[in-house]
């Protein structure tokens, strides 16, 4: 009954939060405010792990559950894709930032807060995934469809905040190139190295859920 109680105040947290930190985000004049917002990788990782996360609220609360394995792995693919969000954040994009954004609440619920709670959602209480090392790499379905939303909108000119062309640096190909023509790595060159690093990512994802379900067998 506790484990029950807990997974249901973990889901409801972290779709009450999203949907707070997504909503604050519309309000504000900042990194991803206003009319830019739903085209980054960051407010649709969010969108849809609060999704999929409504779907196993209501799962966990209805006598007649309906959740099979199609249901595990798209929360998987979109636990991983919030995960690189926190990652991507954190590590690339967090020392461009001005300490005003990084310590608002936009930030800590959308690139923190959420991921921290998918992944405590996903480990304590989705043991049930038959996850194999092949289908963890399902978990790249979001990266690559965003490469492809993001190229599909060049020639239509679209524009991110600020004016600018992409809505990440390593993207923005008309700035620093393809390859390494502008003296750093280009567009291709990071496309790769973070292809080859959520790879990694996905194998990890893949051996903590094999050791967690080895313990709840034990």
């Amino acid at each position: 009954m506790m484990k029950k109680a807990f997974s249901i105040l973990i889901k409801a947290a972290l779709i009450v939060i999203g949907v707070l930190g997504i909503v604050f985000t519309i309000q504000s004049a900042g990194f991803m405010g206003g009319k830019y917002l739903p085209l980054y990788f960051t407010v649709q990782s969010n969108i849809t792990i609060i999704l999929i996360s409504a779907v196993f609220l209501i799962n966990e609360l209805v006598r007649k559950k309906f959740v099979n394995q199609f249901w595990y792995i798209l929360k998987y693919i979109f636990t991983v894709a919030i995960t690189i969000t926190f990652l991507v954040f954190f590590t690339m994009l967090a020392p461009m930032m001005g300490a005003d954004y990084l310590l608002s609440f936009n930030n800590f619920s959308l690139h923190a807060i959420v991921p921290i709670l998918a992944l405590i959602d996903f480990f304590v209480f989705d043991r049930d995934i038959d996850l194999t090392y092949p289908k963890s790499l399902f978990g790249l379905a979001m990266p690559l469809y965003y490469v492809i939303f993001y190229f599909c909108g060049v020639p239509l000119g679209v524009e991110y905040a600020a004016g600018s062309t992409a809505p990440y640096f390593f993207l923005d190909f008309g700035s620093i190139g393809w390859f390494f023509e502008k003296g750093t790595a280009g567009t291709a060159i990071w496309i790769l190295i973070l292809l080859v690093a959520m790879s990694l990512l996905c194998l990890l994802f893949a051996k903590c859920m094999k050791l967690r379900q080895k313990t709840k067998r034990a």
